[in-house]
């Protein structure tokens, strides 16, 4: 999809033939009528952003009726789309006085390649997603923003985000040739290390069968550390668990509750071995179709709710962790776990992917923590 002029794009002969583009009943995804607010102009004119008086002036009945069709894979009742409901969508409606609405696909149109491929085609405008599933489809080289033991956390993950992912000669710059472009992003949650016995140190997961996710970074570093990445299918994962198929694996604690691993696992070890991060992503079409002004006030809030967003997943989180102790779960806490000792036996293989897929070098990244 071409980024900016293709006046005869799938989306523009929808626009100008009235289909709809959403899932449903809700009216036309993105903006309607003429372009008159310079949509398609990229200069600075309009830089402040989320000054109060752009955002008063672009509300109410100020300027053209806008609806976003935001998709998510996770579903209504999942605390990140309860969280970017309230910080992104209800905030943008009520900036705009509801000229701007938001039309929510919530767990609707499949798994992450679904959602992205609706992205790419226009049928949505705005997805939640991973830098894993972003570098999948579009720049494994980009990989190691989602990889084990490189970020530290969502500090580090910032000033990642701001040297690498985020400049239109770095991540996002393929994401554009590709007709969408990138938004800010916001803590998901922090990957821990489910086992029957605590996880303290390398020596602790020496030859364990680790259920992980095929993706071919996760089990390199895993491996090097000395422990026996096993595939299995995440809707077998409990009894696989259950049967010792798997003797541990890894994820959220809220992956950990809501699947009942407490049932066959005794420990929950923070290891925090990797940082679950989503972006807001946006195809580039609708994007452009905006007003200088939304252009400004949907990247601002974006900006805004990201923070609110990952504050609010925290305090959930919190309570997770409470609630996995009630149900006979020991955690083993960050304090208690030698993070660095992890980091020092996977660096082989962080060097290897670093010199052979990255478009980084691993101490480079590490040294922005």
């Amino acid at each position: 999809m071409a980024q900016q002029e293709q006046p005869a794009t799938r989306r523009s002969i929808l626009k100008r033939s009235g289909v709809a583009l959403s899932v449903g009943t809700v009216g036309l995804a993105g903006c309607t009528g003429s372009n008159s607010g310079g949509g398609n102009d990229t200069t600075d004119g309009d830089s402040s952003g989320g000054n109060d008086d752009t955002q008063t002036d672009s509300g109410g009945s100020g300027g053209e009726e806008v609806t976003i069709d935001l998709a998510t894979t996770q579903p209504p009742e999942n605390i990140m789309v309860k969280a970017i409901s309230e910080h992104f969508i209800d905030e943008i409606e009520s900036k705009t006085d509801g000229r701007i609405s938001v039309n929510l696909q919530a767990a609707t149109l499949g798994g992450s390649e679904d959602n992205m491929s609706a992205l790419e085609s226009g049928t949505v405008d705005i997805v939640s997603e991973s830098p894993p599933t972003m570098a999948q489809r579009f720049a494994p080289e980009y990989s190691f923003a989602g990889d084990p033991f490189v970020i530290a956390n969502m500090d580090h993950y910032k000033a990642v985000q701001e040297e690498y992912l985020m400049p239109e000669d770095g991540l996002n710059g393929i994401l554009m040739e590709n007709g969408l472009r990138l938004g800010d992003s916001f803590r998901w949650g922090n990957r821990g290390f489910t086992s029957n016995f605590p996880v303290k140190t390398p020596e602790d997961v020496q030859d364990v069968k680790l259920r992980l996710p095929q993706f071919e970074t996760w089990t390199s570093v895993w491996g090097e550390i000395g422990a026996q990445p096993t595939p299995v299918p995440f809707d077998e994962l409990y009894s696989a668990l259950q049967t010792g198929v798997a003797d541990a694996s890894e994820g959220p604690i809220a992956q950990f509750m809501s699947t009942s691993l407490y049932e066959v696992q005794s420990h929950f070890s923070v290891t925090n071995h990797l940082l679950g991060v989503n972006h807001f992503i946006l195809n580039d079409d609708f994007y452009q179709g905006l007003s200088g002004e939304d252009q400004d006030l949907v990247m601002s809030t974006i900006e805004e709710a990201t923070g609110n967003i990952t504050q609010t997943i925290r305090d959930n989180e919190q309570e997770l962790y409470d609630q996995a102790r009630d149900e006979g779960a020991t955690i083993i806490q960050r304090d208690e776990i030698d993070r660095q000792a992890f980091v020092d036996a996977g660096m082989p293989a962080l060097e290897e992917l670093s010199e052979s897929k990255w478009a980084a070098d691993i101490n480079n990244v590490l040294d922005l923590a």
